[in-house]
This record gives C-alpha cells, structure tokens and sequence, in this order.
C-alpha cells in the first residue's frame, strides 16, 4: 500500500494502490478467573465448589462478563450399608451449575464499521473522491452478553455382587438462555435486522448405563454393556412477539426446505411445503392432475435424534481380546435433497413409479376444483417430479434417522509376554480392527443417515449429495516404554 487517500485512517482499503488482493484482521481473547474447593467427610460425604469469572473481548468492556458458579456433592451410601454382601458400591450424586460462552457473538459486532469503496465518485473522473460506507448487514448492538446454561442433574449408581452387575442412572434438565438471535427490523432502518439476546432453549433427559459380566474366570471373561440416552429439547422464548425463526433456508444448489426454530416445539425443525389436501385429508391436484403446494412451510419433526445409545461386548481368553460394538440412533428426521434429485431426474426406484405417465392409479388424489378423482390425460412423469422442488413439497424426501449399526470389531493380542524381558520395552499389544462394519437397520433409502451436510447446529437434519461412507480396516502395533 501507498499512500493515503484520508489522512489518519491507516487500514489497506485507504490505500492509491493495494498489493493485497485480501485482508482481515479477527483478534479475540477470553480472560478467566477460576477457583475450587473439596470437601469430604470420612469417605461418606462428598462437597465440590468451583467458581469462574469470564472476560470476552468480542464484547462491549461495559458489559463483557460474567460469573458461572457450580456446586455438587455425593453420598456413598454403601458405606453404611456393609451389612449387606450383595451391595458391592453405592452412591448417590446431585449437582447444580452455570456455564457460560459468547459462542455466536462475532468479532466486532457490536460496533459500527467502515470501508472505503474501491470506485471514486463521481465514477470515472480523474479527481473523483473517496466515499466511506458502513459494511454492517446487521444493526451493531453494543449490549450483548454472553448466554448462560443452568443444568441440574441427579444420579444414582450401584454394584452388585463383587461388581458383576453395575448400573449407573441420571436425570438432568438444562436451560440455555440469553443466546444471540438475528431479529428482523425495518429495512428503513438501513439493516435487515439486529442481533439481541433472547432464545431460550431447555433440554431434559435421562441416561442409563447397564454393565453385566456374565462370565468369569481365571482364563475367560465376558463383559457385555449397555448404555442410552433419552433428550428432550423444546425452544422456551425467542424474540418479543415471535414464535418462529428461520434458523437455516436452503436455497439454491441446496435446493429446498428450511431449519427453524419454533416456540414450544423442539430445536432444529425440518420445515417444507406440504401437500394440498381436503377436509378428509385427500391429496388435491390442479384441474391438469399437477401437484398443489400449501401456502406455508410445516415443520415435519426435529432433526436431533431423542436416542442415542449402544452395545458393547469384549471377550477376553487368555492373551486375546475381541471387542464387538453396535451404537444406533433414534427420534430424528432427515431432509434428504439426493433423494428429490434422483427422484426428479428418474435415477431412484421411486422414480419408477408411473414411467408411462402419472394418473390417479399410481398417484391417488382428486382434482381441487370437482373433488372428484383425476381423470385427464396422464402427466408427464418428469414434469411431475420436478414440480417437487420447484413447489418446495417436502413430504417424500423427509425420512427417519434411525439406524442400528455394527459399529466397530477388534481382536487384539496381549505380546507383554514376548517383550517383558527387554530393559525399555514395558508392555505392548497387536490390535486387528474394522471399523463402521455393517448396517443392520436404517429407515432412509439409498443413503447412510450419518452421511449428512453437516453436523453444525445451523446444518442438522439436512442431507445435500453427500458422499458414501466408508468402511475402515486397521492394523495397530501399541508399544508402552
């Protein structure tokens, strides 16, 4: 860069010429205070404190901290209960505490900011001046805080019988509140919107952990383990006098649907366009059998799933270990647009359906203008099935997210025999792996449900030509010094 267009304003775009084709500068800094206390009382009663002050720079220095404070504690009940020989451990556990972050509040933000535009006014002219420009998209709000999440949890775990049996339960519910949401104002203001502490998210669930070992011996040993989860997520509050926020629209190569967030219903909503239908529920067509939409989107369910879990199993002989794992996922939805496009360019077996023309026989509905069934001319298969993105119908694309995979075997064997005799070497072990073996069970066609956009909070539940999965083979020489 050489010289200055305005004197004073040291920053590249001030620049007559520029040797840089980009530049940014993003500098943020988190400065924290932390403390703790234990207590405890004859290996019965346990007491934990901690507290911890947050300082944020992408914050306004009057309103840039924040204090999250946590106390737990535990009773290990089996202590008074020796008498009974069944009762190998026992505790029960509570906590409450608050965390804290500016996740989603970017640097500068809450600043107004400039620029000086490349092209001279008036354009063109020899002696044009410089203009300055606010680059805001959104209005700056200098008071933005950091969101808070307050999460009470309770548990309880036991072991039974010299520890052959062990279960491990808990319950817990967490509220997330003050997080940062763009609110849509006036486009007089000069700003398509502002961005306000306001969502407030809750989430409840409860976690189980069964652990058995079957079989035991000198020489062999079973263990087999199961662990779920159960979450529960409802969004509390959004803006003043609104009830539903557009999280994410998918537009463009991205082709159709929306993430949304809606009041009283929980996080991350597939929301599309839906089918026209009758007070009966029957599926209206155009006077020429060619698809109505509805007149706005619905949301079709959540894209998190509520379960979430697995079943481990490891056989131990000898020197050999065999570990077999299966984990699934349950409760959520999937937006698939893979699916629209092979559907709507005749690549899916659902495309298959009316090749010769689509009639009511293989599409039942009736015309909106008679209520009676469609009896027209049939309609072009291809011209009906593009007419799902160019409508925004999301019904035949949004599909469960369950799946039940056999996610993971591995044989390994012990070699600390072969090596014990060596100065350095202090154990080591041959591991033999494949990984993501084989799908058991899964609800949506020609796709793995893991194999989505994303896995961002903007992103869940969206599937966009995403690419197979793969299934991984390991070889694993773990040596201990």
């Amino acid at each position: 860069m050489t010289d200055l267009v305005t004197l004073g304003i040291y920053f590249f775009g001030n620049g007559l010429s520029q040797n840089v084709n980009s530049y940014s500068i993003d500098r943020r800094r988190v400065n924290s205070l932390y403390g703790t206390a234990e207590f405890g009382y004859k290996g019965l009663v346990y007491l934990n404190l901690t507290d911890r002050q947050d300082w944020f720079s992408v914050l306004n220095p009057a309103n840039n901290t924040k204090n999250y404070p946590s106390v737990s504690g535990s009773f290990i009940f089996s202590e008074v209960l020796t008498d009974k020989r069944w009762l190998s451990y026992g505790k029960l556990r509570g906590s409450w505490a608050q965390v804290g972050s500016a996740s989603g509040i970017n640097f500068m933000e809450g600043a107004l900011l400039y620029n000086i535009p490349t092209n001279n006014y008036p354009n063109g002219t020899t002696n044009g001046q410089k203009l300055g420009a606010i680059t805001n998209t959104n209005a700056p709000n200098a008071f933005l805080k950091p969101f808070t999440v307050t999460e009470k949890e309770i548990g309880l775990e036991m072991k039974f019988f010299n520890k052959r049996l062990n279960v491990d339960i808990a319950a817990y519910d967490k509220v997330s509140t003050n997080q940062a949401l763009v609110v849509g104002i006036s486009n007089a203001s000069g700003y398509s919107g502002t961005k306000q502490n306001l969502g407030s998210i809750q989430n409840r669930g409860l976690e189980l952990f069964l652990e058995v070992v079957p079989v035991e011996t000198n020489t062999l040993r079973w263990s087999s383990s199961f662990n779920a989860a159960h979450n529960v997520t409802k969004v509390l509050s959004l803006a003043p006098g609104v009830n539903r926020f557009t999280q994410t629209a998918f537009s463009g190569n991205e082709f159709f649907g929306q993430l949304v967030y809606e009041v009283g219903q929980q996080l991350n909503q597939i929301s599309a366009k839906t089918y026209q239908r009758d007070a009966s529920g029957n599926i209206l067509l155009d006077n020429n059998g060619r698809l109505l939409a509805s007149d706005n989107f619905v949301n079709f369910g959540s894209g998190l799933p509520s379960w979430t879990g697995g079943w481990n199993n490891t056989v131990t002989y000898k020197r050999f270990s065999l570990l077999v794992q299966v984990d699934f996922k349950a409760g959520g939805k999937v937006l698939s647009s893979s699916n629209l496009n092979w559907l709507r360019q005749g690549l899916s077996k659902a495309s298959l359906v009316g090749r010769e023309g689509i009639t009511n026989d293989v599409f039942p509905a009736i015309v909106k203008s008679t209520g009676e069934p469609y009896n027209g001319a049939p309609v072009s298969p291809q011209n009906f099935y593009v007419a799902y993105r160019n409508l925004q119908i999301g019904d035949p694309f949004v599909f469960a997210s369950d799946f039940v995979k056999l996610r993971n075997i591995t044989l390994t064997y012990d070699l600390s025999s072969l090596v014990k005799k060596t100065k350095y070497i202090k154990g080591a072990t041959l591991s033999l792996a494949c990984r993501n073996v084989l799908m058991i069970y899964k609800a949506l066609p020609n796709l793995d449900p893991e194999a989505i956009a994303s896995s961002g909070d903007n992103r869940i539940g969206y599937e966009g030509t995403t690419l197979p999965t793969t299934r991984n083979y390991s070889v694993n020489l773990n040596v201990r010094f």
